[in-house]
């Protein structure tokens, strides 16, 4: 069985395509647990060579959560034979119909210059040829439901129609990787997702504060992970962090309002061990402006003047809620962040939390409670755990 891969973002890389190209076969390799050498690139494209006794909807799935991806489908290889052409454009258009589909166009990309018949004559002698076998299709050369395209190249011709839509993006991998504040909420899974389509692959750090978050909100948030994992051919590493005695110390020492705040603030310390140690680029958090009290301008930068040194990005920023609750279940982490188990931050807002905290009063807030010290028990005691393909492995190292 052939599958062939097309992608769009990636072919605008200029002299750095062949590596993004590069990047998206080993992760295409990776993500179907093949050998590298079944996954080839070819001119624009890449053709995977499957066992043909394997089932096309399974790989097809992998493919189509693998960023990078535009479409992803069947190919045919057929002998330089225009009936054969026609007879495989024939079958594959009348799977276009049965989903619905009622206007098309014939693409051909005649790779082999040498072969007689121009690409525009070809394209017209097939398409021809299918509407006269299936008269119910419209011809459409400029916004056809679907694109049956027809590859001359020097020994074979390629068939295949529009295929089933990917990600797109670009390959997990090629910024490198960050680590994503990951809650048990609906927004911060839709931030790694968004990270991870721009090419970072991400692992995740997650704050609970037993016995006021219990064990199904850590059941919770060890879900999210694994769906996520889905989504990137590498492992992923979910650090949990014990921040109970940290929260005590606000709670007793610091003003109500400011709680949120220097939980945040907290927080962003903790991560700044893991970037240091492990050499992340980023952190990631699901903050969308606005949505709550802790997301106003002057409380964001207050939170995130802990940390200074690192790169601090919000892909959700400018999104509203309708819009993440969409992506969320688009990605299949929704039916799992909706479920009522609160975090350590739904638990420790206040009545009325400050909205314009400034970092002076933040760091006087801070002073006499210890928070250096417990930061760093913290984090030097977290627990590890990893996941790859949506399934647990073992952790090594970290």
């Amino acid at each position: 069985m052939l599958l062939h891969v097309r992608y769009d973002e990636l072919a605008l890389k200029g002299g750095r395509r062949g590596f993004y190209e590069g990047k998206l076969a080993d992760n295409v390799a990776r993500s179907l647990q093949i050998p590298r050498g079944q996954v080839r690139r070819a001119d624009g494209r890449i053709r995977i060579e499957l066992p043909e006794a394997d089932d096309p909807r399974e790989p097809l799935d992998v493919l189509c959560r693998t960023f990078g991806v535009a479409y992803a489908g069947e190919v045919e290889r057929l002998p330089r034979e225009v009936d054969a052409a026609v007879e495989a454009c024939v079958r594959l258009a009348r799977e276009e119909i049965a989903r619905g589909k009622r206007s098309f166009k014939v693409v051909t990309k005649r790779r082999d210059k040498h072969y007689p018949t121009t690409s525009t004559e070809l394209s017209i002698e097939v398409g021809t040829q299918v509407h006269d076998a299936l008269p119910e299709l419209i011809v459409d050369v400029h916004q056809p439901e679907f694109t049956l395209t027809l590859e001359v190249e020097p020994h074979h011709f390629y068939v295949t129609a529009t295929g089933r839509e990917g990600p797109r993006g670009l390959p997990v991998g090629t910024a490198g990787k960050a680590l994503t504040l990951l809650s048990g909420g609906l927004d911060s899974p839709v931030a790694a997702w968004h990270a991870l389509k721009r090419g970072l692959h991400c692992d995740m750090l997650h704050f609970h504060a037993p016995p006021g978050t219990g064990p199904k909100a850590r059941e919770k948030v060890v879900t999210l992970a694994r769906l996520l994992s889905r989504w990137t051919p590498k492992v992923v590493r979910l650090y949990l962090v014990k921040t109970t005695e940290i929260q005590e110390a606000i709670l007793q020492g610091a003003p109500e309002k400011l709680r949120v705040v220097l939980l945040r603030r907290s927080f962003l310390r903790i991560a700044r061990y893991l970037v240091g140690w492990f050499k992340y680029k980023a952190v990631v958090g699901g903050e969308a402006l606005g949505q709550v009290a802790s997301q106003t301008p002057e409380n964001l930068l207050a939170a995130q003047s802990a940390a200074p040194d690192v790169l601090y990005l919000r892909p959700l920023i400018g999104m509203d809620k309708i819009e993440i609750w969409r992506r969320a279940k688009a990605i299949g982490t929704y039916e799992t962040s909706i479920a009522p188990h609160p975090d350590c931050c739904t638990l420790f807002a206040p009545r009325r939390p400050a909205v314009q905290a400034t970092i002076a009063e933040c760091e006087a807030a801070e002073e006499g409670l210890g928070l250096p010290a417990l930061e760093l028990a913290a984090v030097e005691s977290r627990e590890k755990l990893a996941f790859r393909h949506g399934e647990p492995v073992e952790v090594r190292g970290r």
